[in-house]
Order: C-alpha cells, then structure tokens, then sequence
C-alpha cells in the first residue's frame, strides 16, 4: 500500500454540540473514543426501511436511524465509487480532488484525509473495502495503519477477484476490531454488494425473489448487525461513533439507466446518511435539510474533538443537528462517465434542495417538490431561474475547482479485467480528436443498453452476442478505444487468439497513445507465448507511463520466460516501487534474485514471505528449487519434506519427489510420485502423464537391494 506522510493534527476540546473550536486538549475530551464509518455502496436512500421503503428488510439500519440522526436529504456529489469515497474522506468536491471516475484516477497525497487526521491524533485506524475500485494503488489508504483490500485470503494475485461480499468484508474486520476495542480507533468498513449484479445469498435470495436488489441490502443489512453485536459485546457500542452513509444510489429502470453514473437524477445521487451515538447525538432526530457527503468529515471531527484541514470544503451538520440551522445546503453534481466511457458529455449539475439544474447539451431545470421522479424538464419554461442556476453552478465550480490537472494513472490489464467484471466496461478516456460538440448521454441511451446488454451476454457467457454488441458499438462511436478493446477481449475467451491481436494491433495504429490498447495488447502477447512482441508492447507502454505497473510487472514475466533474469529482475524491482505489498510480484523478484546469483537475498525474502503467508505452500516450492539450483540437495530434500508434513497436496509431493530422484533416492522418490499421481486433479492432465514416464524411468534405476 502507498502512503503518504500523515497529516500532524493536534487533538482539540470540544464542547458537544457547539460549532466552535476550543483548545488544544485529551484525545476522549468529547467523550468519543471510537468511530466507526460504514459506507454502503450502491444504496439507494427510498430502498431503505427507514426511509419509507415498506418491502425493506433493515432492522439493523432502521435501528439506528431511530437511535440517532437520519438526514433525509443527504447527496453524492457523483453517482461513482471512487471519487465519491474521495469526497467523503477528504471533505472536497470532485473539482477539488480531480478523481473523476473509477479505475484511472488516484487521490493525491497532498491532499489531508479523516485517517490521516485520526492517526495522527493518537487514534488507531484501519479500513476494510469490498472492491477493487477502493484498492490502496489508488490512494484511499493513506492515514490507515491497516487497509484490507485483500479479496481473497491467499491468492496469489493481490485483488485477483474484484470483490468480496459483505461476510468476507466483517469476517475480516471482526478481529481487528476484538484486538484494538480498548483503544482509540477510527474504523472504515465498506460494502459492496447491492451493485450489479444483484444475487444475494439465501435466505435474503429466498426471502426477497421479486428483487435481488432488496436482498442484496438486507444481506449487508444482517452483516452490518453482526458488528452492531460485536460493540455490544465490547461493551463500547455507545461509546462508538457510528456513521453509516451510501456513496451513490441506484436507478434501477428509471429514466432508462439500469444502474448509476450516466445520469444525476435523484435514484442514483441521494443517499442514506445517519449519525449515531449513545450519548452525544439526539435519538430520533430527523435533518429535512439538503446536506452532502462533503459534511461527513468535518463533522465527524468536531465530534471528536479535531480540527479540520484547510482544504475541506463541506461545513460540520452539528448545527443541524442541534436545531440552529434548518437551510438547504447548496449540492454540486457531477458525472464524468458519460465522457470517460462514452465519448458524450459529461454532466454537472446544482440544486438548493427544491430546485435542480443539469448543465447538459440540453440542460435541464426540475422542481423536485412537486416532480420528485423529474419527470417534467422545466429548463425553457422557467428560463430565469435556469439562468440564475446555471451561475450560481458556475460560481460554485469556480469557489471550489482547484488549478490542478487531474491525477490520473494508466489502467492495467487486471485492473480492466476487473473493473470489467464490476460493471464498468469502459475503462478509458476517448483518444479521437474531438471534432464537433460531444452528444448528450439521453440522446443516446440506445447505445447505453447496447452497452450494458453486451456487459449481460458476455457475463451470461454467451460470447457471440457480446461481440455483436461491442462490435456494433465500436462501429456507432468511431473515437473509443474500449470497444475495440471489450471485443478483443471476448475473442480471447472464445479462443480466437490470433483475431484478438489483430483486432487490437489495429486499434494501436488508430489511437498510439492508448494505455488501455498497449496493455490489453501486450498481455495477449502473452498469452500467446509471443515473448518479444509483450516487452515491445510493455515498452510502449512504460514509455506512455513510466510507473505503470502492469507493463513492469508483465515484461519482467515475460524477460525471464526468455531465461534473461537481470532484464526481469530490473522490472520487478521497479514494479515494487509502484505496489511493493503484491505477493506475487514479491515471490517473483525473490525468485530472481536466485537465478541471477543473490541467493542469500533471496532465502532472506521468501522467508519474510513466510512469516507474512504462513499458510502458503509455494514459497516453500521455491526455495526448494532456489537450493536446488544452487546445488544444496539436502536443503532442497529437508524444505521439500517439511513442505509435504505442513500442506500434503500434489504441488509438495510433487516438488518432493524430483528432489527425491535428484538426490538418488528412488524408492521415496517413486512413493511420492505415486502419491502426487493419485492426488492430481483432472486438469493436471500434462503433467501427470509426464510423472507416470518418471515413475517408470525411476523403477529402472531402483538397485537390486531396492527390489
């Protein structure tokens, strides 16, 4: 995980309820010791009980919004995950912190965040998400001591699935919590699983047929109790500041969008938001008054008695809350996933809590109080108020933007591999020059559920349809990359490897300097065992972008196939600079520093590796061979055998038996062949008929004694 160096923020006093700073003071001066943030991802606020669905099955939530504050109207300044959290952690606007869409955008280290804050008040921190839009490379993890963004225990690529359900997520977070509850903490758990596509487990699958999506909240809904229990059970549940907010909502059908980001209409950019506390927030107590998620931060720190950064923009809601200020807050929208996806316009957006403008290609005016569905575009007819909006929009953009370019980075194979998976099929800024005004996304919805029908058919596995719908895609929107990509990629699970690459050898000529079209290309290289053309293509690569970490992870994979271990070495030390927590890349650079000579070095890591993976057997593989290159047979033969006591399976008696073989011993080695051929699985077809000639060719060197 990268960090930056934490923020120094001195503790202050705070007298409860009172928006004025006092002193600095204790860490406790507040009486809030522990908090606890829970973002729900894909949460519509009117799917919730407490916010009047009646089909809702959310005890849990439902519970707290009756023990402490409900905020009625609280909204996303972007219906997206990343930028969203962004804005929540930092207390800035997107034209702030400039992350603008999932997947290529990072926050900027410069930037103060609420585990930064915390941390460096004395407070114990740790984050626990359920995405790979959230992964630490794209800098949320900065201020957290712990930031658990591993979706698959023991896997040996970091993030290789894109996301964990909520059971995985507290699972995980359980005992951490059971170890640090007599301490100070500020906790973050995220969860995932209302977005697409819906299937939540029994019995929420069971108990809500109708509507998966129903099911997936109340899922997280009965896991989110669970750590409800836990703080019970610590004896700290009052003493916990508990804030739950959605990052987005969800739309579910309306106005034609399936899911969020293309539009801001009310489904996908209101939110749940509630505060809670035993004894420091009122129970029961309802904000009719528009807020944002740019709030949370601040008032989550004068609740616990530290100041704010300079740079946050939202204001705390402790006046709100106490009942001195009623107003609507002014709200700024946001889309960039028209543009960045599409090549159509992005969206921004304002409303004052009654009111809503749209600045579009053809912009939009709702009044939400008697047309809260939006049904009825009121732009032309009320043309005074549209124009006071669309400056009082320009104005904000103005107030809050920062003169910075955006912080983006390249877009790995793994990483479109799974954003793919999570739905977003996009994955690239178009790369065309723009020739003429960009389109409105409602002028082309068609197009979008072309888009969403290929994401359907290609998961459905029926991988003809798919390509019709990006090929087609592809034909209709000229200057985006990602179709040609999407279509490459089908291709490859149809097993038309050859077609792939020259689909995508096609799209390089046309955009030269597309991240996305050189990495898709060059893993398909890959795949194709085409070694030279990968490092031409991750050359390319890392000369677009330097730290790019699937280029320098990959070439190096694919100079040391070609046996050209200081070449590969070389890339892998600089892939660690970029994601030196990567398990696999740490086991290859160990592995390399073996077979160019450094074999002390490389003992040293695998054994570090160890002690961080105790239950992962093929470290214990590698050093195996790393002695037995070395020419330290009984090394080799001691690691083997205890590998085979600690995880017997067909990997260690493998490995164990040509060690076995290599140190003569051909009756032990023929035992644990036998073993391994007993215990390989149908698709270990190769090498398992490679063991039974072994076995053969061992029965003939056995000596007479042995007979």
């Amino acid at each position: 995980m990268r960090g930056a160096k934490p923020v120094r923020i001195g503790a202050m006093l705070v007298l409860l309820l009172v928006p004025h700073l006092s002193a600095p003071g204790a860490l406790d001066a507040a009486g809030i010791r522990h908090v606890l943030l829970v973002t729900l991802d894909t949460a519509r606020a009117d799917r919730l009980g407490c916010y009047g669905h009646r089909e809702a099955v959310t005890p849990r939530l439902d519970g707290l919004a009756q023990k402490g504050v409900q905020f009625l109207k609280a909204y996303t300044p972007t219906p997206l995950t990343f930028p969203a959290h962004c804005s929540v952690m930092t207390g800035t606007l997107p034209v702030y912190h400039q992350a603008r869409n999932n997947g290529f955008y990072y926050l900027e280290e410069g930037i103060p965040t609420l585990a930064e804050a915390f941390r460096s008040a004395g407070y114990r921190t740790a984050g626990f998400v359920a995405s790979f839009v959230l992964d630490s490379r794209f800098g949320l993890g900065r201020g957290f001591e712990r930031y658990d963004d591993d979706m698959k225990e023991g896997e040996a690529l970091k993030n290789y699935r894109s996301e964990r359900n909520a059971r995985e997520v507290v699972d995980a977070f359980l005992p951490w919590l059971a170890k640090n509850a007599r301490d100070p903490f500020f906790a973050w758990v995220h969860f995932y699983d209302p977005h697409l596509p819906y299937d939540p487990p029994p019995p929420f699958r069971d108990g809500l047929p109708g509507s998966p999506y129903d099911g997936e909240i109340a899922f997280v809904d009965s896991e989110l109790g669970r750590i409800l229990d836990a703080l019970e059970e610590q004896r700290i549940l009052d003493d916990t500041l508990i804030v739950v907010a959605g990052d987005h909502g969800e739309a579910l059908g309306d106005h034609r969008e399936i899911d969020h980001g293309l539009f801001l209409y009310e489904a996908a950019v209101r939110v749940p938001l509630l505060f809670v506390h035993g004894r420091a927030l009122p129970r029961g107590k309802t904000v009719p008054a528009a807020v944002r998620l740019t709030d949370v931060m601040p008032t989550v720190l004068e609740l616990a008695g530290l100041p704010k950064a300079k740079s946050v923009q939202g204001v705390s809601l402790m006046p709100w809350i106490g009942g001195r200020k009623s107003a609507d807050l002014p709200v700024y929208l946001e889309t960039y996933y028209p543009f960045e996806t599409f090549g159509w316009s992005e969206l921004k957006g304002i409303t004052d809590g009654r009111w809503k403008l749209v600045q579009a290609p053809r912009p939009e005016l709702y009044d939400l109080a008697s047309d809260p569905r939006e049904t009825v575009d009121l732009f032309e007819r009320e043309a005074s108020r549209a124009r006071k909006m669309m400056r009082d929009l320009r104005d904000l953009i103005e107030r809050s933007a920062r003169p910075a370019p955006s912080p983006t980075r390249p877009l790995s194979t793994r990483d479109q591999e799974r954003l793919r998976s999570l739905g977003y099929l996009g994955g690239g800024r178009p790369e065309a020059p723009e020739t003429g005004p960009k389109a409105d996304p409602k002028d082309r919805i068609d197009d979008y559920l072309l888009h969403h029908r290929g994401g359907l058919m290609e998961g459905e596995g029926n991988l003809a349809a798919a390509l019709e719908c990006y090929d087609e895609l592809a034909r209709r929107n000229t200057g985006v990359p990602s179709y040609a990509v999407s279509a490459a990629f089908v291709l490859m699970k149809m097993d038309r490897t050859a077609e792939a690459i020259a689909l995508l050898e096609k799209a390089r000529a046309r955009f030269p300097s597309s991240a996305l079209v050189f990495s898709r290309l060059m893993s398909f290289y890959l795949k194709a065992e085409r070694w030279n053309e990968a490092i031409a293509a991750g050359k390319a690569l890392l000369d677009l972008w330097p730290d790019d970490f699937d280029a320098l992870f990959l070439s190096g994979s694919a100079y040391a196939m070609l046996g050209k271990w200081d070449e590969a070495l070389e890339l892998y030390e600089g892939a660690l600079r970029v994601e030196p927590e990567n398990k696999l890349l740490r086991q290859r650079h160990a592995f390399a520093l073996a077979a160019v000579g450094r074999t002390e070095e490389s003992l040293a890591a695998y054994r570090k590796l160890k002690d961080e993976f105790p239950g992962d057997h093929v470290f214990d593989l590698d050093i195996g061979q790393v002695y037995e290159r070395t020419g330290q047979i009984v090394q080799a033969r001691l690691t083997l055998e205890a590998a085979v006591r600690r995880h017997p399976g067909p990997d260690t008696y493998h490995a164990y038996a040509l060690v076995l073989a290599k140190a003569g011993m051909f009756p032990e080695a023929v035992r644990w062949m036998r073993a391994y051929v007993s215990a390989a699985p149908e698709t270990d077809g190769a090498r398992r008929a490679r063991a039974l000639v072994l076995i053969a060719e061992w029965e003939k060197r056995k000596k007479p004694a042995d007979q």
